[in-house]
């Protein structure tokens, strides 16, 4: 690796990226565990419905403000005014505290399953009632 590409995201790093915040690793066990192989249709019919607009879209929006360098901030302070940015790319930055544990749930508990077989979690009790996980 030559020292002038060292510590650059490139076009593929970052396609990937948007695509696994986007869809989510999450989702995939979900999807086969529920419908086999019949979800792969379901996963090109979702990319072109979904992930070639949003591609355009963010195309769109960062050709648009192309010398601003803070990417949604920038692009709506722009658009609307600096406090709703604010609060927009706040939003959107804290909701990922949420997404990792989500992902986290999702990914682990497919993992343990894989490994040790059948789930044999005890089921939870509250209140007098049984949680099913």
């Amino acid at each position: 690796m030559s020292q002038n590409t060292k510590g650059k995201l490139s076009l593929v790093g970052l396609s990937l990226m948007i695509f696994t915040t986007v869809f989510g690793f999450g989702n995939i066990p979900v999807a086969f565990y529920q419908m086999g192989y019949g979800c792969i249709p379901w996963y090109i019919i979702g990319a072109l419905l979904f992930f070639l607009p949003f591609a355009f879209m963010v195309t769109e929006m960062g050709s648009a403000f192309k010398d601003e360098k803070g990417g949604i901030y920038s692009w709506m302070s722009e658009a609307v005014n600096p406090t709703f940015a604010f609060v927009g790319t706040f939003m959107w930055y804290a909701s990922y505290v949420i997404w990792m544990v989500s992902v986290a749930n999702k990914i682990l508990i497919p993992m343990v399953n894989l490994i040790f077989g059948n789930s044999t979690h005890t089921p939870l009790h509250y209140f007098g009632f049984q949680l099913q996980l």
